[in-house]
């Protein structure tokens, strides 16, 4: 569980920081650090990611949990969480926050460059077809939900292409429609074969398109009137 939030934590940076290959002066401190809740706030100052809904406590969770990729991280990470009322634990279930906020830095960056290649939704749909690539959509409540967002960037690939390289048009076209009636199965693209268990989120689709915003610190001390510390867990 750790390794994959880590995963997911990479894929958030890589989303940010893609915003600094078009614009290089901003949040170009944070170009070679990690420092999430920094660069994102930089981002914002410079007039970017603001229709990315989410919250601090979602991005104190991915830098918290990014910031335990090395052992002789842990304890320092640990008191840092600690210090703000907040003890690291994990649940599947926050997934579906980082599907949500990946997919809103996605369509973020895809206003921004205004190209179908500058979207991992582009890539998946174009690639559901190939082996693994269904373990993008599986339990992604987030990206199925925009899937035709996907195939409106498909479509528009393939009108670029039919300008630009009619030569390689029809063969493309061929792949395309046979990769639509994948594409309009829903079930299938959350249920991949490969994969031995699923995630549904509390409210199916409504509720995975809040979880980013809405997400709430899993883990959190409370101090009782004595002055005892507990443990209190959101899950």
């Amino acid at each position: 569980m750790q390794t994959g939030v880590l995963m997911l934590g990479y894929a958030v940076e890589a989303h940010l920081k893609h915003v600094l290959a078009y614009d290089p002066e901003v949040g170009k401190k944070y170009r070679y650090g990690h420092d999430f809740m920094g660069l994102f706030q930089a981002l914002r100052d410079g007039g970017y990611m603001h229709d990315v809904e989410v919250s601090e406590d979602l991005l104190h969770f991915v830098e918290d949990n990014f910031d335990r990729r090395y052992p002789s991280q842990t304890n320092r990470t640990l008191k840092r969480a600690e210090d703000r009322g907040h003890a690291i634990s994990m649940s599947p279930s926050v997934i579906t926050a980082y599907d949500e906020l990946i997919m809103q830095l996605d369509m973020s960056i895809l206003r921004l460059f205004d190209s179908p290649g500058s979207s991992i939704m582009f890539k998946a749909a174009q690639g559901i077809d190939t082996a693994g690539v269904d373990l993008f959509f599986h339990s992604n409540y987030s990206a199925v939900a925009r899937i035709e967002t996907a195939v409106s960037l498909c479509d528009r690939w393939l009108e670029e292409l039919k300008r630009e390289n009619p030569n390689i048009y029809e063969v493309n076209l061929r792949s395309h429609r046979e990769r639509l009636p994948l594409l309009d199965d829903q079930a299938r693209l959350l249920r991949s074969e490969r994969a031995s268990i699923g995630i549904t989120p509390r409210g199916g689709f409504e509720g995975a398109l809040k979880a980013s915003k809405e997400f709430v610190y899993p883990g959190r001390y409370r101090e009782l009137p004595d002055g005892t510390r507990v443990f209190e867990s959101s899950f």
